[in-house]
């Protein structure tokens, strides 16, 4: 009888041991050191142990063995079953991991459902860098989707930055909303700060070549419309205010050439801006250049 006992009391030891939830729990502590040790491919394998065992024995996953694995998925690249498993996570996430899986929906391409997240989530961030990437994200994200009210609205919190890349984006925000002269004027300011910034440069050689351009051929259409001594002077004085423009942009265009001397978009504008000039040395030599280039 008493041997009889020892063997089922052994025999209740080893179903112990062999049960479904003393190896979740060893294997979720697998997860958590091999987590510490960066060795995140064998923390997914783990957790593959983990989720057919929990299958098997109908036990729930606990969010503290979802986070680790979506943590581990994040940091090995594989970006969608790290935002499956931030999706089943039902506790609150912290800062640092509600970033982690804004930026899993941002390398999926997941444009909208990022920027309902970011809606959703911004109120729960509490650090200052972390919330101000969320507004960054929500800017760009409504840029992106041509929402350019809302990105303008957003804009008041990311102004203090001084981020020439970021402030041009508010450039191209600005032209959209047809804010010209808020445009221009910001457009300014990134050059005080960056006079190498190559969106800017070009955004304020575009402006003044264009405005030249549509003001020359009103010009020239008036005078053409009643050629005579009268209108040939108005025209000629009307000219040297639109030669000034010209210059304008000439200058502009000749430093983003010095930039990027293959760019055959600034080629073409400085022909057309040379000729406008009657620079004819200029405008050939830039002529031969951009056939040049399109022969490459």
């Amino acid at each position: 009888m008493r041997m009889f006992k020892n063997v089922l009391l052994l025999s209740l030891v080893v179903l112990a041991a062999c049960s479904p939830v003393k190896k979740i729990t060893s294997l979720e502590d697998e997860m958590n050191t091999l987590f510490r040790q960066e060795q995140y491919s064998q923390v997914l394998e783990r957790f593959n142990e983990v989720e057919a065992l929990s299958i098997k024995g109908k036990l729930p996953l606990s969010d503290a063995t979802l986070l680790v694995a979506a943590q581990a998925a994040h940091q090995s690249g594989n970006y969608e079953q790290s935002a499956q498993l931030f999706q089943q996570i039902e506790t609150a996430l912290d800062g640092a991991t509600l970033m982690m899986a804004g930026k899993n929906l941002q390398e999926l391409g997941r444009s909208a459902e990022e920027l309902a997240f970011w809606s959703d989530n911004l109120p729960s961030l509490t650090e200052e860098s972390h919330k101000l990437s969320a507004y960054k994200r929500q800017f760009a994200l409504h840029q992106q989707l041509g929402s350019y009210e809302e990105a303008a609205a957003v804009w008041p919190l990311l102004q203090s930055l001084n981020d020439p890349d970021l402030m041009y984006a508010q450039v191209e925000v600005l032209d959209k909303l047809d804010k010209k002269s808020e445009a221009l004027k910001l457009n300014d300011q990134i050059l005080t700060v960056d006079d190498k910034h190559e969106g800017a440069l070009f955004f304020k050689a575009d402006y003044y070549y264009h405005k030249a351009e549509n003001w020359y051929q009103d010009e020239m259409t008036k005078y053409n419309r009643n050629a005579n001594y009268t209108t040939y002077a108005y025209l000629r004085r009307e000219l040297k205010k639109i030669s000034t423009d010209f210059r304008t942009a000439r200058d502009l265009l000749e430093k983003l050439h010095q930039l990027q001397p293959e760019n055959k978009l600034y080629v073409g504008y400085l022909v057309n801006t040379y000729t406008r000039l009657e620079m004819r040395n200029e405008a050939n030599a830039m002529k031969n250049k951009l056939q040049a280039l399109k022969n490459q």
